[in-house]
């Protein structure tokens, strides 16, 4: 993995191999609100989901797929830690395309994604109704 950081952008390459959100984590440091802007590559071995009523409904995909584009924020949690909230739209061979809230996968050659840094904005996820799932609360700083 290779980042680089100024004040407002994280760039990262993965490569070959790497498990593509644990990397994302440990790039991140201290840093817990964030906004993914750009991202190409491929990823195998990943698995996506959709919301349904009883949670999400997950699926688990092996072939190489070119990273359409991921889209989502990075999030800070009550407990201070940072909670990554993305979602893929993933091409195949043949030319289909699948989606979904990405879970986690594996870098198949290469994945270069690029974060902003909000000045003078946090975000945030909790509980807004409870027993639902967590929702993004963006705030001035």
């Amino acid at each position: 993995m290779i980042v680089e950081r100024n004040k407002n952008l994280i760039a990262l390459r993965f490569d070959d191999g790497e498990d593509v959100i644990p990397r994302l984590y440990e790039a991140l440091g201290d840093t817990t609100s964030a906004i993914l802007i750009s991202a190409v590559g491929m990823l195998r071995d990943f698995e996506i989901g959709w919301l349904g009523p009883d949670g999400y409904e997950k699926k688990r995909f092996h072939e190489a797929r070119e990273i359409l584009s991921l889209s989502g924020t990075v999030n800070r949690q009550d407990d201070g830690k940072a909670f990554i909230h993305v979602h893929a739209s993933l091409a195949g061979r043949d030319y289909s395309v699948i989606g979904g809230h990405l879970f986690g996968g594996t870098v198949n050659f290469t994945c270069e994604l690029v974060l902003m840094i909000p000045e003078g904005l946090v975000f945030e996820r909790k509980v807004s109704v409870e027993g639902e799932p967590l929702k993004f609360f963006p705030k001035k700083k």
